[in-house]
């Protein structure tokens, strides 16, 4: 009798990798809201791209010694630049605009809320585009999931009070350029190494906010940033943009993205909880259990059907 195949996202490489990469996004929440005190959103938007796309452009080139590892993006631009829009250039504006209209106050929470909803996006996209099943229990555990992550960025209630319509729309339009980017770099990845798919699309991003950024936003704000506050744009666009980016793909090449999607739930956890090392935000009994509730949900939409 064949032995069933374990599914590629609880491979314990591969697991790693993943919760590594949600530790690191839920690390970028309080990163922001600090970084967005100081840096005008477009600016930071251009900062993260451009310290992304700089260190990989010169670790791909020495790496492979050759520049010519360029050409696909001058040969065949369009798949980078669908990336480059629904990955950082897109998501990064809404995001940071966005949050800059909110109340500091609940900012957090409703930007964790944006992780919350773009894998539900993300799992009909890879249904209509990418031919992926969603059975029963796979639909049971992003549900469990779903509510695990409302419950715990709402703290059991309704805290979006305090925000625009506006800066609600744009971080949901955020939300729903990630799942895109998902389908877009799913397909890319059967041509495409990994690293080369997030160099070119930072190349492409790093084209696109240069201009806007300049050309709407003070240059002279730039004098305003402390060295503690450039290291943590470095973590946002690097680290961030870049390596956490990178462990997710190359987990993505052989798993499906409605499975490995559901793991965006631990973002507003891992959030919550560097939100109160770093910023001083309180934890409560129920971010506890409303954790506990999130991991449930993901174990269970792992090994379903």
């Amino acid at each position: 009798m064949e032995e069933k195949a374990v599914p590629s996202t609880t491979d314990p490489r591969n697991l790693s990798l993943l919760i590594l990469s949600m530790v690191l996004w839920g690390l970028s929440f309080p990163a922001l809201k600090v970084a967005l005190d100081i840096v005008e959103p477009l600016t930071l938007g251009m900062l993260r791209v451009l310290f992304g796309a700089i260190p990989f452009l010169l670790f791909v080139i020495l790496k492979d010694s050759s520049w010519s590892v360029l050409k696909p993006l001058f040969k065949e631009p369009l798949p980078f630049l669908g990336i480059a829009l629904t990955q950082f250039y897109l998501p990064l504006s809404a995001q940071n605009i966005g949050m800059n209209m909110m109340d500091p106050a609940s900012a957090a929470s409703l930007s964790s809320i944006i992780q919350a909803t773009s894998p539900i996006f993300a799992i009909f996209l890879s249904v209509a585009f990418l031919e992926e099943k969603i059975g029963k229990i796979k639909s049971l555990g992003a549900g469990i999931a779903l509510s695990g992550t409302l419950l715990l960025v709402t703290r059991g209630g309704i805290v979006l009070g305090g925000t625009t319509l506006f800066g609600n729309l744009l971080l949901l339009a955020s939300a729903i350029f990630y799942a895109i980017s998902g389908v877009l770099t799913k397909n890319a990845l059967y041509n495409y190494d990994p690293g080369h798919i997030i160099l070119f699309a930072l190349i492409i991003s790093s084209i696109l906010f240069v201009p806007t950024a300049l050309l709407t936003e003070p240059v002279s704000q730039l004098q305003n940033v402390t060295m503690n506050m450039w290291m943590i744009i470095f973590f946002l666009g690097f680290i961030c943009n870049g390596v956490a980016l990178l462990m997710w793909y190359v987990v993505l090449i052989k798993s499906q993205l409605s499975k490995q999607v559901i793991f965006s739930y631990l973002i507003p956890l891992f959030g919550t909880i560097f939100s109160h090392i770093f910023l001083g935000e309180l934890i409560y009994l129920q971010t506890i259990l409303f954790g506990i509730v999130i991991v449930v949900g993901i174990t269970i939409a792992q090994y379903g059907k």
